[in-house]
């Protein structure tokens, strides 16, 4: 192996390193309390270092939120059905708070925390991710693709599990609310509940 080669995978090793010790620090203080300094701190580094690597704060944060997004991703690609499917935002949540509210962060009403446009557009994928569970209640017959409200639906009763703590807490809790949400849909389409394991 090369120099060449060597210097690049070190200094892959060493970006890897610090986007650990920043995901510590952000599930340590939270996004508003997140730091380069703290970044520096926890990984033994000097912020000129982290900033070899992340040219700002806001390209640090950026690159967190691209690991959070892949993440997330490919657990709801790996869900088998659809309980499973509206399980993995809250399990995302219990794994990583802090890759949780990087993606979906709670809305803000006085207009001074809008994010960067490449955390905005983030942002906007793993939202459109959650969107997308409309195609898994489009190949189920009991809700159908003409449904257009089940599309919110199937968003809401997955990302609320997120934050209240006994649906959070409880799987067993959690998949009677889901079976109770997808049957209360069905029976107003006037269709066959979905089989939802409880």
């Amino acid at each position: 192996m090369g120099i060449s080669e060597r210097r690049d995978r070190e200094r892959e090793r060493r970006r890897q390193e610090i986007l650990l010790a920043a995901w510590e620090v952000a599930e340590k203080v939270g996004w508003s309390r997140f730091s380069v300094e703290q970044v520096a701190a926890q990984a033994e580094l000097g912020r000129a270092t982290i900033y070899s690597y992340f040219a700002s704060l806001d390209a640090l944060v950026v690159a967190l939120a691209e690991e959070a997004l892949d993440a997330f991703s490919k657990q709801l690609a790996a869900a088998p059905g659809l309980t499973e499917l509206l399980d993995v935002p809250v399990r995302f949540a219990q794994a990583n708070r802090a890759a949780y509210d990087l993606l979906f962060p709670a809305a803000s009403h006085d207009g001074e925390n809008t994010p960067p446009a490449d955390l905005a557009d983030i942002q906007l994928k793993a939202q459109q991710l959650i969107r997308r569970m409309q195609r898994v209640s489009a190949e189920d017959a009991t809700l159908g693709p003409e449904n257009k409200a089940s599309e919110a639906f199937l968003a809401a009763i997955s990302m609320a599990a997120t934050v209240v703590p006994e649906l959070r807490a409880s799987t067993t809790l959690r998949h009677r609310w889901q079976d109770f949400c997808l049957r209360s849909l069905s029976a107003q389409s006037g269709e066959d509940p979905p089989d939802v394991e409880s």
